[in-house]
C-alpha cells in the first residue's frame, strides 16, 4: 500500500485508537502493525475473526487474557543459559496461566458459531506443568518459597532458630549494659546484629565496632559473645542464597526448554487479544462488516467516519456498478473531503479486518492499492509550491499505476503489437482519490490539467472520485461515459451546509446566491451576472432547475411510499376482517352440522327399538314408514349444510369413474366420512352404506367411489354405541338362540359378536340370554361383563346358578 496515503487517511489514528482496546504489549504491537491486504480470502478470514470475537464478548463479556505478558525476551534470555528473576518468574506464571484459561475457554465455544476462534484455541500450547513448577516456587509476589527445595526448607528453619537464639542473647545484654548504651535496642550494620554504645562507655563493652555516629557520641558494637551467633546466621544466609540462585537457574533451564512452545502460545495469545480489540473497536463505533468484492463495487449505507466526534452526519455513497468516477462538487466546508477521506479509510479499515461505521448490506472492494492526495481545503494562501507540491504526488501516483498497468500488459512486439498490448492491458485495480484537483494555480489551466489527468485515469479504469470546484469538470462528468457527478448540499436560507452527499447531481458554488442573501447590493449581483458569462449563467440555472426537480421528485416518492404504505395497511386489515369471518363461518357450520348429526343419532337409535316393535306386531307398517321419512328428512338436512373448505393433504381420496358396485368403498359428502356400499335400490337412486356398526340409505348423489388403497388412510366414522341397527334391517333375519357360547374366542372377537348377538335378541322379542365364556384365566369373563355394564339394551346381569355353569357363565336380562 502506498504509505503517504495511508498516513494521509489517518489510518495510523484509527490503529492508535483499536491498540487502546488490547490488553498487552504484544497485542498492542500487532494491532499497530496492521496493514491492508490485497488477498480477498485474507480480508475475508480477518473480519469474520472480528465478528466470532464480537460475538464472543456479547456471550461473555469478561473474555480477555487477563494478566498476560510479552514474556518473550524472558524466553529468550532462559534459552541462553540465562537465569530468571523470582519477578520475571510471576511473569511467566500469568502468562501461561493465561494461555490456560483462553484455550479452554475457546474450545468449550460452539464450533458452527466459532470456528476460527475454536481452531486458535486448539493451536494454544498448553503447558500446565510449568504452571505447576512456577507456583512451587515463587509466591504471588515474587518471593522464593520454602517449598521450592528440601534444601531451602531446612535453611530457612535453622536460620530462624538461629536468629531466634541471637535475638534472645542480645536482648539479655541490652539489659546487662544499661546505662552504657544510648538507647536500649538492637540494629544491624554491615549485616551483623549491634548495639548502639555510649562513647564514653565504650570501654565497658567488649566487641567489634562496626560503625561511629556523625556526630561521634555513639559507637556501634558488636559485642564478643555474639560474634560466634552472628558467623553462624551469616554462614546459613550466603547457603540460603546460593540455594535460591541454584534453584532459579534450574528453573530457568526448564522454561529456556520450552521457550518455542512459549514463544508461540504469546503469539496466540496476541492474536486473540487483536481479535478482541477489533471488536471492542467495532462496539464503541457501532460499526458492522462489509461484504467484500474485487470489482471495484463500494456501497456505503449511512457511512460516518469514525474520527469525527459529535452530531456526524451519515453519507451514503456507491460506484462500481454502472460508473467508476465521481466528481463531487460544492461549497468549502460543505464536507467534500470528509466524504473523500470516509471513502479512502473505510477501504483500508475494511482490507485490515476492521468493521466499519456503517449500516448492514454495504459493501466494499478490495483494491490493489489506495492513492489519495488530500491538502487543506480552508487554505486561501495556496501559491506555486502548494501546487507543485500536490503536482508532485499527483505524478507519482499515475506513474505506479501506469507502471501496474505495464506489467499487466501482455508481450507483443511491433507498433501494432504495441496497439494490441495496450488494448489487452487489464484495468488497474486501485483506488485513486482527488481532494481539489487542478486547484492552487491559473483556474482555466488547472481545469484543463484536471480534465486531462482524469481521462488518464477513465482510460485506464480505475475507480476513482475527485473533488473540484470547476465547472468545467462538472460538464466532463456529464458528458463522459461511466463518470457521474455528485454534490455536497447547501442551506441557502440558514448559509450552511448540510453535509449531505447526492450522486447524480452537480454542485453549484452558491457564491451569488450567498451574496445575495447577505445583503449584497442587486446592481453588484447582477454585474456578476453578467460578467460570468451566457455559459456559466446557463450552467448556474441548470443547476438549479436541476435541483428543484430533483426535490419535487423527492417529495413525490415520499408521498408515494406513504400512499402506498397505507393501502398495504388498509389490505392486511381487509384480509385479516376476511380470515375472521371466514374463522366464523366454518364454525356456525361446523355446529349446525354437529347438531344436526347429533339429532341423525338419536332418531336412528330411536328406530332401533321402533323395529322390536314392528316384530312384536306394536307398531303398523304406516307408524313404521313415518319413522323412515323422518329419519330421511333429517339425513338431508345434514347433507345440505356444506363442508367448510379446508386444504387438503396431499395423500387424499381420488374419485374413481364408473358404476357403483357392491362392495365398493365410498365417501358420504354430507358426513365426510368413508362407508362400505352394501346395497342399491332397483332404480339404483339409493344406496345403502355401513359405516361402522351403523347402516343406513343415502341418495346415490350424496356418495362418490373413491381408490381403496387411499380409503385406508382415511378417517374411520365411530357411531354411538346404542346406534346398532338400521330400517334396512328390519327384514327377515336367521333365528336367535338363547345363549351365545365364546369359550375359546378372542375378546376382541367375542366383544364384536356379543354386540350383534344381544342386537339379535333384542329385536326377536327375548327377555333374557345366556353368555358362556368359561372360567379359564377371567379375562375373558371380565370384558363381557364390563361390555354388558355399557351395553344400552342390557338391563341386568349375574353370574348363571351353580347347576348351570356358575361363574362361567353369565344371565342377562335385556330391556323390553
Amino acid at each position: 500500500m502506498h504509505e503517504k496515503s495511508i498516513q494521509t487517511l489517518e489510518f495510523p489514528k484509527i490503529l492508535a485508537r483499536v491498540a487502546h482496546e488490547a490488553a498487552f504489549s504484544a497485542s498492542k504491537d500487532l494491532v499497530l502493525s496492521l496493514e491492508p491486504t490485497t488477498d480477498i480470502d485474507e480480508a475475508r478470514r480477518r473480519l469474520a475473526f472480528t465478528s466470532e470475537a464480537a460475538r464472543l464478548i456479547d456471550l461473555n463479556s469478561d473474555i480477555g487474557v487477563r494478566g498476560a505478558h510479552d514474556i518473550r525476551p524472558l524466553l529468550m534470555r532462559a534459552a541462553r543459559d540465562g537465569v530468571l528473576t523470582p519477578g520475571d518468574l510471576v511473569e511467566v506464571l500469568a502468562t501461561t496461566r493465561s494461555t490456560l484459561f483462553v484455550a479452554r475457554a475457546l474450545d468449550k465455544l460452539d464450533p458452527e458459531v466459532f470456528p476460527l476462534l475454536r481452531v486458535l484455541g486448539a493451536d494454544i500450547p498448553q503447558k500446565p506443568q510449568i504452571v505447576r513448577r512456577i507456583e512451587e516456587t515463587v509466591s504471588e509476589d515474587g518471593e522464593v518459597l520454602d517449598t521450592a527445595s528440601p534444601t531451602l526448607r531446612k535453611l530457612r528453619f535453622d536460620i530462624r532458630g538461629a536468629n531466634q537464639r541471637l535475638q534472645d542473647r542480645l536482648r539479655t545484654l541490652v539489659h546487662e549494659f544499661g546505662p552504657a548504651l544510648q538507647e536500649a535496642i538492637i540494629t544491624t550494620r554491615n549485616d551483623r546484629y549491634v548495639v548502639p554504645v555510649k562513647s564514653d562507655y565504650r570501654g565497658q563493652v567488649r566487641g567489634i565496632v562496626h560503625d561511629q555516629s556523625s556526630s561521634g557520641a555513639t559507637v556501634f558494637v558488636e559485642p564478643i559473645v555474639i560474634v560466634e551467633l552472628n558467623n553462624r546466621l551469616r554462614e546459613l544466609q550466603v547457603a540460603e542464597r546460593q540455594e535460591v540462585e541454584r534453584i532459579l537457574r534450574v528453573l530457568s533451564a526448564e522454561l529456556g526448554k520450552e521457550a518455542e512452545a512459549l514463544k508461540l502460545a504469546v503469539e496466540l495469545l496476541a492474536e486473540f487479544d487483536l481479535n478482541l480489540a477489533k471488536a471492542r473497536y467495532a462496539r464503541m463505533t457501532r460499526s458492522t462488516s462489509p461484504k467484500l468484492n474485487e470489482d471495484g463495487i463500494i456501497n456505503l449505507r449511512n457511512a460516518r467516519h469514525p474520527l469525527l466526534t459529535g452530531k456526524v452526519v451519515p453519507t451514503n455513497f456507491h460506484i462500481g456498478r454502472d460508473f467508476y468516477m465521481v466528481v463531487v462538487t460544492g461549497p468549502n466546508t460543505g464536507g467534500k473531503t470528509v466524504a473523500l477521506k470516509t471513502v479512502g479509510l473505510l477501504t483500508l479499515m475494511a482490507q485490515s479486518g476492521l468493521h466499519i461505521p456503517v449500516d448492514d448490506d454495504s459493501e466494499i472492494s478490495i483494491f490493489q492499492n489506495v492513492f489519495a492526495d488530500i491538502g487543506d481545503e480552508q487554505s486561501i494562501e495556496q501559491n506555486l509550491s502548494t501546487f507543485s507540491s500536490h503536482l508532485s504526488r499527483i505524478i507519482e501516483i499515475l506513474r505506479t499505476i501506469e507502471d501496474a498497468r505495464k506489467r499487466s500488459k501482455p508481450e507483443l512486439r511491433g507498433k501494432l503489437g504495441e496497439e494490441l498490448a495496450q488494448r489487452e492491458a487489464k484495468p488497474v485495480n486501485v483506488l485513486v482519490l482527488f481532494d481539489e484537483l487542478g486547484a492552487g494555480t491559473d483556474p482555466s489551466e488547472g481545469s484543463a490539467l484536471a480534465r486531462a489527468i482524469l481521462t488518464f485515469l477513465l482510460d485506464r479504469h480505475v475507480t476513482t472520485v475527485a473533488t473540484t470546484h470547476y465547472t468545467e469538470l462538472k460538464a466532463f462528468a456529464h458528458e463522459q461515459k461511466n463518470v457521474v457527478n455528485a454534490s455536497v448540499e447547501f442551506d441557502v436560507e440558514t448559509l450552511s451546509p448540510t453535509y449531505k452527499l447526492s450522486i447524480g447531481l452537480p454542485g453549484r458554488s452558491n457564491a451569488l446566491a450567498i451574496a445575495q442573501r447577505l445583503g449584497l447590493d442587486q446592481r453588484i449581483i447582477r454585474g456578476s451576472r453578467r460578467f460570468l458569462g451566457s455559459a456559466g449563467v446557463r450552467m448556474e440555472n441548470l443547476l438549479e432547475d436541476l435541483q428543484s426537480e430533483r426535490k419535487a421528485a423527492e417529495d413525490e416518492r415520499f408521498h408515494l411510499s406513504m400512499e402506498h404504505a397505507e393501502a398495504e395497511y388498509q389490505r392486511k386489515q381487509l384480509e385479516k376482517e376476511r380470515q375472521d369471518l371466514e374463522v366464523e363461518r366454518v364454525r356456525i357450520l361446523n355446529e349446525a352440522r354437529s347438531q344436526a348429526r347429533r339429532e341423525l343419532d338419536s332418531v336412528l337409535s330411536e328406530l332401533s327399538k321402533v323395529r322390536v316393535d314392528v316384530d312384536r306386531g306394536h307398531l303398523t307398517r304406516d307408524r313404521l314408514n313415518e319413522a323412515r321419512q323422518r329419519a330421511r328428512g333429517l339425513e338431508e338436512k345434514v347433507s345440505m349444510v356444506p363442508e367448510p373448505q379446508r386444504k387438503r393433504p396431499v395423500e387424499t381420496s381420488e374419485k374413481l369413474e364408473g358404476p357403483l358396485q357392491i362392495g365398493d368403498t365410498v365417501r358420504v359428502l354430507s358426513f365426510g366420512q368413508n362407508a362400505d356400499l352394501v346395497g342399491l335400490s332397483a332404480d339404483r337412486n339409493e344406496a345403502e352404506v355401513q359405516m361402522g356398526a351403523l347402516r343406513f340409505r343415502v341418495n346415490v348423489d350424496n356418495i362418490e367411489r373413491i381408490s381403496k388403497r387411499k380409503a385406508s388412510t382415511e378417517e374411520k366414522y365411530t357411531p354411538r354405541p346404542d346406534v346398532v341397527l338400521s330400517l334396512s334391517e328390519v327384514e327377515e333375519r336367521p333365528p336367535v338362540g338363547l345363549q351365545l357360547d365364546m369359550r375359546g374366542w378372542r375378546v376382541e372377537d367375542a366383544l364384536e359378536e356379543l354386540d350383534t348377538y344381544l342386537n339379535d335378541a333384542v329385536l326377536y322379542g327375548m327377555a333374557s340370554v345366556r353368555i358362556v365364556h368359561g372360567k379359564g384365566t377371567g379375562a375373558l369373563r371380565a370384558a363381557v361383563r364390563e361390555a354388558l355394564a355399557r351395553h344400552p339394551l342390557v338391563k341386568s346381569f349375574a353370574s348363571a346358578p351353580p347347576q348351570e355353569g356358575g361363574d362361567g357363565a353369565t344371565i342377562v336380562k335385556l330391556s323390553a
